[in-house]
């Protein structure tokens, strides 16, 4: 019996480990067919609630993150879309803050 129950723990154990390998890797954030995960970009935040604000932008998958000028906040959104097609509109809601904001980076990589 002990040895049935090593066994079909050790069957589960491997077919874990092979569904774990088969998983979609994460998605990055893509922009002119290039991923532009991982590097700090300016840009400008709006929210029609708190504004417009000098940013600096770093994308990560589905999520933004954008520290604000001249203030020690930083905000993580999640992209509506990874694939951006306009760098000047990039939406992403905040659900920290419950709000809404527009990205407009000024320097992807062409």
């Amino acid at each position: 019996m002990h040895r049935h129950v090593t066994r079909l723990f050790f069957a589960a154990a491997f077919l874990a480990v092979i569904a774990a390998m088969a998983a979609p890797a994460a998605r990055a954030a893509m922009y002119e067919g290039r991923n532009i995960d991982g590097h700090w970009y300016e840009g400008r935040a709006v929210s029609t609630t708190y504004g417009a604000y000098r940013c600096q932008i770093k994308f990560n998958g589905d999520r933004a993150f954008f520290k604000l000028d001249g203030s020690s906040i930083q905000i993580v959104g999640m992209l509506d879309e990874e694939v951006i097609t306009d760098p000047h509109d990039i939406l992403v809601r905040d659900p920290k803050r419950g709000v809404n904001w527009t990205l407009e980076v000024v320097n992807l990589p062409h």
